[in-house]
C-alpha cells in the first residue's frame, strides 16, 4: 500500500476501526448491535459488519458509535453489507 493511501485509511471516519488484544476489543463507527451473544457480538459499522468471536463477553461501555467489549478474543470477521455503497 502506498503511504498516501495508508494515512487516508488511518482516517477514514467512515469504515470499521478494531483495536484488540488477547482480553479486549475496542470497535469504532458502530451504528447498531446485531446480535449478542456470549461467544459472539455482531455490529453494524454501515459499509460492513464486525463479528468478534470468542467468550465469557461483556460490552464494558457503549457511547458515541463506540463499543468496548471485554473478554476472551478468538477472531474478528468482517463481512461487506449487501447493497451498502460502494465507496
Amino acid at each position: 500500500m502506498k503511504l498516501i493511501n495508508e494515512f487516508t485509511f488511518d482516517f477514514d471516519i467512515t469504515g470499521p476501526k478494531v483495536t484488540a488484544s488477547a482480553n479486549a476489543a475496542i470497535i469504532e463507527n458502530v451504528l447498531r448491535v446485531v446480535l449478542i451473544s456470549d461467544t459472539s457480538v455482531t455490529v453494524d459499522t454501515g459499509r460492513f459488519f464486525v463479528t468478534v468471536k470468542g467468550s465469557r463477553f461483556v460490552i464494558s461501555e457503549i457511547w458515541e458509535g463506540r463499543m468496548e467489549l471485554e473478554g476472551k478474543i478468538e477472531g474478528i470477521e468482517f463481512y461487506k453489507a449487501l447493497g451498502k455503497d460502494q465507496a
